[in-house]
């Protein structure tokens, strides 16, 4: 009993420490009196709304974006494209040469590859793209009727679109979290709920792909040497992949030592950054300390979740699971589209399993690249760890599934600000015409 006791979530108002320190987002929620101002972490990304501020005059202490920082956001996301642009030109060149390199300039031409290809696996691929756009919607769905602030699943799909939209064109995929509470604040979600709905969802769907990740790696590495006859790539393939899966399971196992051990994890942080600031490696300590603290209070938001609705967070879980495994499918489709169904003696769920171990560990190989969506690395780790399967296809294959997986997002995106934006302009000629009425 005294065991279960300390493992428990610390209750409402106590953080991680076991100390009367910072809320987590639910409960700053549900506790904070009509009006009370927004955290300077989340003032950063949200703006006041028009409504609200009207309401809350004084007291809602929040400012929003002046005309000219909306100029510079603006500027900077013309910039980014730009540059994501220039990106994708030279990946796009660098993999047709690597192509003509890896096959000795024996590359099926673009009429060769159209004329042979199986269209009904490569509408069956853009088929899983629904179904996985689908389930990353529900899952903002399933979490705003757990708040009490359901927007409604169209609106879902399109908060699902800015996240995914945002990770593509942002180095790390750093951009898709912050543009998604800054969407949901927009659509009158409060800060504390948007934040906690934000990263519950994030920190679940980490468990979900490093759970994936783990099963598919572990039981495909005896295969690997059967798939990579060059020893370079093999060991570049196996540890750069590894070294890729370290760094991102380090957030959901972080997670779950908060959930189920948060007053051991926090006494071995503390005491970890003691001995940094005695051996002088670090000079601020309290201010490290306190970073750390705020990130596992914000953190404990999941621990509340999985602990008051343990049945929701499995159905989350569930739909977590759903998109790292279809993303491990397609490449599986395109590669069947084009070269057929037998492949190096493998055919069936043989050569889906050998399909899914090469991209996952190229997917992990790839993922400490600060490059958006880790374009040019991702692409030549997928062309080299896929040239003994698809053979003179190989840069058409690669094209082909990166198509399906990267670039449509952006497409999508692009068309949703540029919906946005029409709307937009329609919406004040609209208002300009009743005034002028008036």
């Amino acid at each position: 009993m005294e065991e279960e006791k300390k493992d428990a979530p610390p209750p409402a108002g106590e953080d991680a420490r076991g100390g009367q320190g910072e809320r987590s987002a639910p409960e700053r929620e549900a506790q904070a009196a009509p009006g009370a101002p927004l955290s300077a972490a989340e003032a950063k990304v949200l703006p006041a709304r028009p409504a609200e501020a009207a309401q809350e005059g004084a007291a809602e202490q929040q400012e929003g974006y002046t005309p000219e920082e909306l100029k510079k956001r603006r500027r900077k996301n013309i910039i980014s494209f730009i540059v994501l642009l220039a990106i994708i030109g030279c990946v796009v060149y660098a993999l047709w040469t690597l192509g003509n390199t890896l096959q000795q300039g024996d590359t099926a031409t673009f009429y060769e590859v159209m004329g042979g290809m199986n269209w009904w696996y490569i509408l069956a691929a853009f088929g899983l793209f629904i179904v996985m756009f689908v389930m990353e919607a529900l899952k903002f769905t399933v979490l705003g009727k757990v708040n009490g602030c359901s927007l409604g699943f169209r609106k879902d799909m399109k908060t699902a679109l800015v996240g995914k939209y945002y990770e593509c064109i942002t180095p790390f995929s750093s951009g898709g979290q912050p543009m998604q509470i800054y969407h949901l604040y927009r659509q009158g979600v409060s800060g504390a709920k948007s934040a906690s709905i934000t990263m519950v969802k994030y920190g679940v769907h980490m468990l979900g792909f490093t759970f994936v990740a783990a099963l598919v790696m572990g039981f495909g590495v005896p295969m690997l040497g059967s798939l990579i006859d060059n020893a370079a790539t093999l060991n570049t393939l196996i540890i750069c992949g590894w070294i890729g899966f370290g760094i991102n399971a380090f957030i959901p196992v972080f997670v779950t030592l908060v959930v189920f051990f948060p007053r051991p994890v926090a006494w071995l942080i503390n005491l970890f950054i003691k001995l940094l600031h005695k051996i002088k490696l670090i000079k601020n300590a309290d201010k490290l300390e306190s970073r750390i603290r705020q990130w596992m209070d914000d953190f404990s938001v999941i621990s509340q979740f999985v602990y008051k609705k343990p049945f929701t967070f499995f159905v989350l879980f569930l739909l977590c699971l759903g998109e790292p495994t279809i993303e491990l499918i397609f490449p599986y489709l395109v590669l069947v589209a084009m070269c057929g169904g037998n492949v190096m003696g493998m055919q069936g769920a043989e050569l889906l399993f050998a399909v899914m171990v090469l991209a996952m560990y190229a997917t992990y190989g790839a993922t400490f690249i600060p490059t958006p969506g880790n374009s040019g690395v991702l692409e030549v780790l997928f062309m080299a760890a896929f040239a003994a399967l698809t053979e003179s296809v190989v840069f058409w294959f690669v094209l082909m599934w990166r198509f399906i997986i990267y670039y449509t997002w952006i497409i999508l995106g692009l068309g949703m600000n540029v919906t946005d934006l029409i709307g937009g302009i329609r919406r004040r000629k609209r208002e300009a015409l009743a005034a002028r009425r008036e």
